[in-house]
């Protein structure tokens, strides 16, 4: 007994919806790096991501996975609830349409999944700086550990359109 999974092609959003910046961020992207600093200060520390890929599709969905580095695989085939919490932590993923707000300089992920149920159905707006080979991605300023106010910033590097 087989399953069988049908995928559906989306259609292209329409050209009148579509602004410069919907075209030119078309494509898919590696994480280069990624970067955090107080807000008027000094460099943070931060976890990197090993493998990370963003994808913005013509359709005007997205979909984003980020892995830490060194995961583990788990000794049985089934994880011990430790094993899946760290396999939990050290892994990001999320999917859904995207908006562009060009003229004010931001675009929002409209989450319709998520790894983190928590996170489904929300909007992640991000600014964002993209040039023909680059895209920087900044969430909304934070609060770090220490009550500090930190800007992150998510440096993509374009493999394809």
């Amino acid at each position: 007994n087989k399953t069988q999974l049908t995928w559906e092609k989306l259609p292209n959003l329409p050209e009148s919806e579509l602004t410069e910046t919907h075209k030119r961020l078309f494509g898919f992207y590696r994480i280069e790096s990624v970067s955090r600093r107080v807000i008027g200060g000094e460099s943070v520390p931060v976890n990197q991501y090993d493998t990370a890929f963003i994808i913005y599709a013509p359709s005007g969905h997205m979909a984003v996975h980020l892995m830490r580095p060194s995961r583990e695989s788990y000794a049985g085939t089934r994880p011990t609830p430790e094993e899946a919490l760290t396999a939990v932590q050290s892994y990001g993923s999320y999917f859904g349409p995207f908006s562009v707000y060009e003229e004010e300089g931001y675009l929002v992920h409209h989450r319709i999944g998520n790894l983190g149920p928590g996170g489904t159905g929300t909007d992640a707006p991000r600014s964002y700086e993209l040039t023909d080979t680059h895209l920087t991605l900044r969430p909304p300023v934070g609060t770090d550990s220490e009550g500090r106010r930190v800007q992150s910033a998510l440096r993509w590097a374009r493999i394809s359109d």
